[in-house]
């Protein structure tokens, strides 16, 4: 088996939880981002990726899932991903389903999951 794949049993076995639902990880604070220096206006991408106030546990799963603020496949982004929570207000950042932490619209995962057309 190709060590980079990452099955759904492979990934409940990293994180621990075994058949807890993904559903009921907290959704990460949203406040706490913002945009990275020198971005643009329009397509900007926003720093999220700060993981400071996550335990040990929470910083590995965001690892394990490759977690990366700039996608570098931009249908695959996490603003058209189910697992994606929309930043609120003027917040740049936004949340996960999947994992803890703030997460940019314009960001990436193994988890990427497409929204329905």
């Amino acid at each position: 088996m190709n060590p980079n794949h990452l099955s759904r049993r492979n990934f409940l076995t990293r994180i621990g939880v075994g058949g807890v639902a993904l559903g009921t990880i907290a959704v990460g604070a949203t406040a706490a981002c913002s945009k990275g220096a020198g971005a643009a206006e329009g397509g900007a991408t926003a720093k999220c990726d700060d993981t400071t106030g996550l335990d040990d546990a929470a910083k590995a799963l965001r690892t394990s899932l490759k977690y990366s603020d700039a996608a570098p496949d931009p249908t695959k982004v996490c603003e058209k991903c189910l697992q994606f929570v929309a930043p609120e207000g003027e917040a740049a950042c936004g949340g996960c389903k999947l994992f803890k932490g703030t997460v940019s619209p314009k960001g990436t995962c193994a988890g990427f999951a497409a929204k329905p057309a």
